[in-house]
């Protein structure tokens, strides 16, 4: 029983994660003993080979519960260790967006009951996201090479009002211009939603998922697997837009963070 304990608590030991203090919004990558499984942030972690992805809302405080079970001879060990986090750091100052005005009152019932039942969906794509095994064999890449007009993360008020914080990058684009998958993935759900306008939502598996919002034109079909660099879409203007651009989003599971993240993976 002794030696039991002794094992589990030097397995325990290689729980860590990178980077040691991830900031708001980010990927972070988690080490464990092969055969672990975890949860961060609502979200379930799958270890492969002793490493998983993980999200830090852009929410989070100072510091996320982690939690991590492991087998061993004796039974399965919990294991609870605390992530610090560091605020994230956005140049420049809240945005003032001007927007279609019907995107300024509270959504009266029939509207919220489109908006829940188009999350729902959403949902459903991002949990399915983590049955998905790895797709991609080289590193991501942006869908447009063109200039950001707004990062991840910016506070955002629309015709007045405020908001959130922006939950993707916005990347500059006219009507019509292509946008091109990041990477190899399954295409897992495409529709016209409220806020999001004309969307595709990609599954590269190990519960990474990327959106892409806002288009004019959807040039895939669910169920397509998609070759990295392949056009997908084109840029447009729909949903809750001030004009035609591209609207990038990046998600672990349910939880978004900055895209820029996925251009940093081997």
């Amino acid at each position: 029983m002794v030696f039991a304990v002794l094992t589990t608590l030097a397995a325990l030991q290689h729980v860590v994660w990178e980077p040691a203090r991830p900031i708001q919004g980010s990927l972070i990558v988690v080490s464990a003993p092969d055969g672990a499984i975890g949860l961060l942030a609502g979200e379930p972690l799958y270890f492969v080979n002793g490493r998983t992805f993980a999200a830090v809302p852009l929410s989070a405080k100072d510091s996320l519960a982690l939690e991590v079970l492991t087998q061993h001879e004796g039974g399965i060990a919990r294991d609870v260790r605390w992530v610090p986090i560091a605020a994230r750091e956005v140049p420049g100052k809240a945005e003032h967006i001007q927007a279609a005005e019907r995107f300024t009152p509270p959504p009266d019932s029939a509207l919220l009951a489109r908006i829940n039942r188009e999350r729902g969906r959403m949902l459903e794509a991002a949990r399915a996201a983590h049955e998905v095994p790895r797709l991609w064999t080289t590193g991501f890449t942006r869908p447009r090479t063109t200039r950001i007009t707004s990062p991840f993360g910016a506070g955002r008020e629309v015709n007045g009002v405020w908001r959130s914080t922006h939950s993707g990058m916005d990347i500059a684009g006219r009507k019509g211009d292509p946008v091109r998958v990041s990477n190899r993935g399954v295409v897992a759900l495409t529709g016209n939603f409220f806020y999001g306008g004309t969307s595709i939502y990609i599954q590269h598996g190990l519960g990474l998922m990327t959106v892409y919002h806002h288009l004019s034109r959807v040039l895939v079909t669910v169920g397509d697997t998609v070759a990295r660099g392949q056009v997908i879409g084109l840029v447009g203007a729909t949903g809750r837009v001030t004009g035609p651009h591209l609207h990038w989003g990046a998600q672990y599971g349910s939880i978004s963070f900055d895209p820029a993240d996925l251009l940093t993976l081997p």
